[in-house]
């Protein structure tokens, strides 16, 4: 069974739980609320999450398959009894009969099995029989050992060998959905931050589009404005009212998105209720080797490594079909002790003696002419091995050029947000000179609304550089197969 650790506590996810802050919006509507942090973000995926809920009984079902292929050297137990009534007509003579026998098989990691069995019976007849009634016993030793097909620790552990891998390989599935969709919870979480901000932005600039619009009014009304300034100033209030929908229309993609991965939603109406993220994207500069990051990722990237096990089970099977061509030669032996005689007890007597003893040995071959079927199947688990190692070079580059790309992301992410912090710091200083030039007459309606837009635009190019820096922070963990390592999550079996 698989156990996911949170070194968080996990008492706070309880008492979080789905808690409902009503926010009045105006006195007839009420807009439900629930505040969020990261950390629940991610407590509610692993526990809720559909994908997560389903490849985690993979394991399970491997774990089975296992039990069964380690069932195969349990010991049986056989037990018969039965009863016989002989009648001849002629001779008017019937013979009753009763046995029972009962014997233990047990098959050994060799490939060969060994057996014991004590078989006793007793007759009676009411014509002549020398002995009468007639007791026999006997107890058998037997073992048959494969000596070609078959043969061996080795190729018998194979079955088992590959069912570890297997339970192995869908541990690893599980590990990779669950960095998946914690990348994603993460990403959709940092999202939902830009989003919020963005219309902060949006609004911001609506407000000051508004506000010239009034002040052009009002001039317009002193004679101090044209016609032409009022225009501009309605078309650019139009056109960021236009952009205060649009963000608004992205926070929600950005909450269906999150209720979708965290599967908070256990109700139809529940899809209404707004989601308010408290935490901020702390800046943290993380440097990144190219060549570490990828031996990080050849070594935990846990699709590299299920491609790698595929090509060990691969090996494995190539192995077993051509053990499967030899001919089948199997060694048999046996020691049986017999005891006979007209008293319940007497037979048994003999047995302990080993007065009647009978040794048993042999070979038996089978080899089948032609061979087509396993020559096939030796091809066949040849081309399949041939598959898997193209598949495990292509994860091999698939892994190395998400690495690359994540650092290399990482990188630029450092200088944009650089960049868009300066570009910001000089639209704000452009926008209040030139409101100052518009005060005094000496600027115009259009040139104050295009610096309004360029700091808007400006604004928000630093917010998307923030938040996709963050996102390549995740993404590099991601890339390199630590995400459940940097998010303090033990992964068990």
């Amino acid at each position: 069974m698989l156990m996911l650790k949170l070194s968080v506590n996990i008492l706070l996810f309880i008492f979080i739980g789905i808690i409902f802050i009503i926010a009045p919006t105006n006195a007839e509507e009420q807009t439900q609320q629930i505040e969020l942090s990261l950390q629940d973000c991610i407590s509610l995926a692993l526990k809720s999450n559909l994908n997560i809920r389903i490849q985690s009984i993979n394991p399970q079902i491997q774990d089975s398959i296992l039990l069964m292929a380690k069932g195969k050297y349990d010991p049986s137990l056989r037990l018969n009894v039965n009863t016989n009534l002989a009648e001849s007509i002629p001779d008017d003579q019937k013979t009753n009969a009763q046995a029972i026998s009962l014997g233990i098989t047990d098959p050994i990691i060799t490939g060969g099995e060994y057996s014991i069995s004590f078989s006793g019976n007793r007759s009676k007849s009411d014509g002549f029989q020398s002995i009468n009634p007639t007791y026999r016993s006997g107890t058998v030793f037997s073992i048959s050992q494969p000596l070609m097909e078959g043969a061996g620790i080795g190729i018998n552990k194979i079955p088992i060998i590959i069912a570890n891998n297997n339970k192995e390989i869908s541990n690893l599935r599980l590990k990779s959905q669950l960095i998946k969709n914690l990348t994603d919870v993460q990403n959709t979480y940092w999202e939902l931050v830009f989003a919020l901000e963005n219309l902060k932005v949006q609004e911001l600039a609506l407000k000051q589009a508004q506000d010239l619009l009034n002040l052009n009014i009002k001039l317009k009304e002193n004679d101090k404005a044209n016609i032409s300034d009022v225009l501009q100033a309605q078309s650019a209030v139009a056109s960021r009212e236009a952009d205060v929908l649009s963000a608004k229309d992205a926070i929600k993609d950005a909450e269906d998105k999150l209720k979708r991965i965290t599967n908070i939603i256990q109700d139809e109406s529940q899809w209404d209720i707004s989601i308010i993220p408290i935490d901020v994207p702390p800046f943290e500069e993380i440097s990144a080797n190219i060549n570490d990051s990828i031996s990080i990722a050849l070594e935990k990237r846990p699709e590299y490594l299920q491609a790698k096990l595929d090509v060990e089970n691969s090996n494995l099977t190539i192995k077993l079909a051509k053990n499967q061509k030899l001919p089948i030669i199997d060694l048999d032996g046996s020691l049986s002790l017999n005891g006979l005689g007209d008293k319940f007890g007497e037979p048994f007597s003999q047995i302990s003696k080993a007065e009647n003893r009978t040794w048993t040995a042999g070979i038996a071959l089978r080899m089948p002419l032609g061979g087509k079927s396993d020559n096939g199947y030796v091809r066949k688990s040849q081309l399949e091995k041939e598959q898997k190692l193209l598949t495990l070079k292509e994860q091999e580059q698939q892994v190395i050029a998400d690495v690359r790309s994540a650092v290399r992301q990482l990188e630029t992410g450092i200088k944009r947000i650089q960049a868009t912090a300066k570009a910001e710091d000089f639209a704000r200083q452009v926008l209040a000179t030139e409101e100052k030039k518009y005060s005094l007459g000496l600027s115009t309606s259009y040139n104050l609304l295009q610096f309004q837009a360029n700091l808007a635009t400006a604004t928000k190019n630093h917010l998307r550089a923030v938040i996709d820096y963050h996102k390549s922070v995740v993404n590099l963990y991601q890339s390199q197969g630590i995400t459940l390592e940097k998010l303090n999550i033990a992964f068990e079996e």
